[in-house]
């Protein structure tokens, strides 16, 4: 799978999890936290700044939903 982020890079990976842990790398975003935890740390950041919600339910919904608020698009 391949998406680019707003910016152009290119994000590769295998699997959701791969695509997500890669589109963390480029956030200020705390090293330690788990993949888990970055999902729903990003997603609560949203709605605060937007006041629209991102799935945290399944790795593939909130890809998808990051495809669906433009911070992803696949490439």
């Amino acid at each position: 799978m391949k998406y680019l982020t707003q910016n152009g890079e290119l994000l590769e990976g295998e699997t959701f999890p791969d695509i997500i842990v890669a589109f963390r790398k480029g956030l200020p975003f705390p090293a330690n936290q788990t993949t888990l935890e970055f999902m729903v740390s990003f997603a609560e950041r949203h709605f605060k700044a937007n006041g629209s919600k991102i799935s945290t339910l399944s790795y593939g919904a909130f890809l998808a939903d990051l495809v669906n608020n433009n911070y992803l698009t696949k490439a």
